[in-house]
């Protein structure tokens, strides 16, 4: 019971003072609040080329996502403007043809973000290979990558 007080009031803690720090995103999943500081450097990544899956793990928790390789050029650690993927060329992040040599990365857990550049690769088998491995490492150890992925949660 005192480890469920303290649990509460932590949680209640990160979420009013929250809004006042601007480097700090907050967001609720299932049951926990989570904080997403682009400031803290994460301890590890994993990722799945096969199915453009990438995961970089932080002191606050993991944080899941997925990569793409597209036509579509952007600035690294920018998240995308409005939708990336055009659905009718077949440029469809998931499950779609990955036609491009630009690698983009998108967090889908705890939160989704927009679409965010990661960088030019020299060909597409290049992206294909290496995109989702470098959505991991980056959003782990790039404060710039993060700024972009976790201050895109919720737009």
């Amino acid at each position: 019971m005192k480890h469920m007080k303290i649990f509460y009031l932590a949680a209640a803690f990160a979420l009013l003072t929250c809004p006042s720090m601007a480097t700090t995103m907050c967001a609720a999943d299932d049951t926990v609040s989570v904080v997403l500081d682009p400031l803290v450097a994460g301890t590890n990544h994993s990722y799945n080329t096969e199915l453009f899956e990438w995961s970089a793990t932080f002191p606050f928790g993991t944080v899941w996502g997925i990569a793409t390789c597209v036509e579509t050029t952007g600035k690294y650690g920018v998240a995308a403007d409005g939708d990336l993927i055009d659905s009718a060329t077949g440029d469809v992040a998931t499950g779609g043809e990955r036609t491009g040599p630009q690698c983009w990365c998108q967090m889908t857990h705890p939160l989704l973000s927009r679409w965010v550049f990661r960088e030019t690769f020299a060909s597409v088998d290049s992206c294909r290979s290496d995109c989702a491995n470098y959505c991991g490492y980056y959003v782990r150890s790039s404060s710039a990558m993060r700024g972009g992925v976790f201050g895109s949660v919720g737009d």
